[in-house]
C-alpha cells in the first residue's frame, strides 16, 4: 500500500513537472529591445490596442492599456522597438509609441504591434486660413501664416492679424536676420520687407513651441506634417522663378513669398496661402520654389 501510494505521488509529482516546463516553453517572450530615432507615423488599424510590458524572469506579460479607435486624429511618435515571441514561436516586433495632437496636450504611451501603423501617403491638416489682403497688411505674410500655424494649435484663436502684428519682432536696422524690416502695411522702397526663420520663429515661441527648421529637406517638411506640425515655408510669389536683389545684409528673393504647409499628397503639397487662399500645388512647382531657400518653420 505504501508503495503503490509512493508511486501515484511520484507519477503526479512528474506530470506537475511536464505541466510547468511546458508553460514554461509556451510563454512570451521579450528576444530584443533598443531605441530609434524619434519618427512620426498614425494608426493604420483603428481596432489595435497600446500595450503595457511585465517581464517575469523570461516571460513577458502584455496589458492592454489603451484603444487605438479613441485617438482617430493622433500621430504617433516611436522611439523603441521590440521584438517578441509569442507562445506560438513566431516572433512579432513592437513599437513604443507616444501620442502627439493638435486637439490635447494630454499624451499617452505604451507598445503597439507594428502592423498597427503605417506612413500615410496623404496628410491634410486643414489649418485656418488668415488672409493678409483682408486688412491691407501687403507685406505680412509671414504674420499671417505664423498665426494661421498658432491658429491651428489651438493658440491666440481669438487674435486677428492686426492686433497679432502690434507684437511682431521688429529689426531696428532693416536687417530681416534680427527682425521685421519695414512696415507689412506699405511697402518701402530698398527694404527687404520680411522677417527671416530665426526670428520668426523667436516671436512665435512667446505663444508655442515653434522651431527654425530651415536647411530641412521635403523629406523632413512632410514628418512634420505626418506629427500634426503645420510648417510656415518660405517660397515665391506664384511658385515662378527667383529674382535676386542684393542688399547691405546680403542677397534676397525680390519675388518672396511665405505661407503655411498643411498638407501633401501623391505629387502635390497643400498651402493656406495668406495672399490668395487655400489650395493644392504641384510637387514640382513647390519644390523648385522652397528648394531657393530651404527656409522653414515649424509650428510645433
Amino acid at each position: 500500500m505504501f508503495k503503490q501510494l509512493s508511486l501515484g505521488l511520484a507519477v503526479g509529482l512528474a506530470v506537475l513537472g511536464l505541466g510547468a516546463t511546458a508553460q514554461a516553453a509556451s510563454s512570451q517572450q521579450l528576444v530584443s529591445q533598443k531605441s530609434v530615432t524619434r519618427y512620426g507615423q498614425v494608426t493604420g488599424n483603428v481596432k489595435g490596442k497600446l500595450y503595457a510590458f511585465k517581464t517575469t524572469g523570461q516571460a513577458l506579460t502584455l496589458t492592454a492599456t489603451h484603444q487605438l479607435k479613441n485617438y482617430p486624429h493622433t500621430a504617433w511618435i516611436v522611439s523603441k522597438t521590440a521584438v517578441i515571441q509569442k507562445t506560438n514561436g513566431q516572433h512579432y516586433r513592437y513599437s513604443y509609441v507616444t501620442s502627439t495632437s493638435s486637439k490635447t496636450k494630454k499624451t499617452v504611451s505604451g507598445w503597439v504591434w507594428a502592423h498597427y501603423l503605417k506612413t500615410p501617403t496623404t496628410v491634410k491638416l486643414g489649418a485656418p486660413y488668415v488672409s493678409q489682403q483682408a486688412v491691407k497688411a501687403w507685406m505680412g505674410c509671414e504674420s499671417a501664416s505664423l498665426l494661421e500655424g498658432l491658429h491651428y494649435k489651438g493658440v491666440l484663436t481669438s487674435t486677428g492679424l492686426v492686433a497679432f502684428m502690434k507684437h511682431l519682432l521688429r529689426s531696428k536696422n532693416n536687417n530681416p536676420n534680427n527682425g521685421f524690416a519695414g512696415s507689412p502695411y506699405k511697402v518701402t522702397p530698398g527694404v527687404f520687407q520680411s522677417i527671416f526663420p530665426k526670428p520668426l520663429a523667436k516671436w512665435g515661441n512667446r505663444y508655442e513651441p515653434v522651431k527654425n527648421i530651415s536647411g530641412a529637406k521635403l523629406a523632413k517638411l512632410r514628418a512634420q506634417l505626418r506629427l500634426h506640425n503645420p510648417v510656415v515655408v518660405y517660397v515665391t510669389l506664384h511658385f515662378a522663378k527667383a529674382q535676386y536683389g542684393h542688399y547691405f545684409w546680403g542677397t534676397g528673393i525680390n519675388n518672396s513669398h511665405v505661407m503655411l504647409l498643411d498638407g501633401y499628397k501623391s505629387g502635390a503639397y497643400h498651402v493656406a496661402d495668406p495672399n490668395h487662399g487655400k489650395y493644392w500645388v504641384s510637387a514640382k512647382k513647390f519644390a523648385r520654389s522652397y528648394n531657393y531657400k530651404h527656409f522653414a518653420v515649424a509650428v510645433q
